[in-house]
């Protein structure tokens, strides 16, 4: 399994908490992570004919 897409959003939310990006910025770097967490969720719960847990970015810098 790549965990690329989660660590770089682990790395994004790490700069934004310590100052080093803004928030409209972090939002901007994280959006082409999610969007690929969200299409393999989508493949995933379409499989298993279920609703996809999608992640947002408000809730993943909480």
């Amino acid at each position: 399994m790549n965990n690329v897409p989660r660590q770089e959003l682990a790395n994004i939310d790490l700069w934004l908490k310590i100052g080093a990006i803004d928030y409209d910025r972090a939002k901007t770097m994280a959006r082409p992570h999610i969007n690929a967490l969200n299409e393999k969720s989508r493949k995933i719960a379409k499989k298993h004919g279920v609703k996809p847990r999608l992640v947002y970015f408000h809730n993943f810098v909480r």
